[in-house]
């Protein structure tokens, strides 16, 4: 019996001399980093707006986080999915979801332009294909920045749904023509 505990003892000091190993780091798998500093999108306000973006992803891993340029209201709590597409808009077959208060996007003294982390606390395991982020604020208001005018991402494009717009998601537009949200998908390889 003393012989089995020595034995155990050597196998957990052999054990803990070897080193875990480490899940690779993130990597941009699909981005439109270019951003509007000009133009700010409305996120929640009076009509309800919500913001996506399709993307497309070249190699299968887990989505750890994206990136945005936003900024709310404290008091706002933002709501990500990451979403099945059909026909390039998000069709509600929802992957990953995360809600973010908003004061994690507020700058202080005055809203900075930059791209914001959204992490998933449970992220989806995804394989090549197209899919979609959308964004949704409740309780409080932000800004997006979007990506310069035109189709600046020929890997998906940009969308919103607003009250008192036709149902469903409609593909984001200005006086510039269409355009895409700036963004940045990170994805840990497998």
């Amino acid at each position: 019996m003393s012989i089995r505990i020595v034995v155990s003892g050597a196998l957990a000091a052999a054990l803990a001399a070897v080193p875990a190993l480490a899940a690779p780091p993130p990597e941009v798998d699909a981005e439109q980093p270019g951003i509007d500093a000009g133009t700010t999108l409305a996120l929640g306000g009076s009509v309800s707006q919500q913001l996506a973006q399709s993307f497309t992803l070249y190699r299968k891993g887990y989505l750890s986080h994206v990136m945005v340029p936003i900024s709310c209201q404290p008091k706002a709590v933002v709501h990500v999915t990451i979403e099945k597409t059909s026909a390039g808009a998000p069709n509600g077959s929802v992957l990953a979801y995360e809600a973010v208060p908003g004061h994690v996007f507020t700058s202080v003294p005055t809203p900075a332009i930059g791209m914001r982390m959204i992490e998933f606390t449970s992220p989806a395991k995804l394989g090549p294909g197209q899919y979609a982020f959308t964004l949704t604020a409740k309780d409080g208001d932000c800004g997006v920045y979007p990506g310069p005018n035109g189709s600046s991402y020929g890997g998906g494009q940009g969308w919103f749904i607003a009250d008192g717009n036709p149902p469903g998601w409609i593909e984001l537009f200005d006086t510039g023509g269409v355009r895409d949200l700036a963004f940045q998908i990170y994805v840990r390889p497998l």
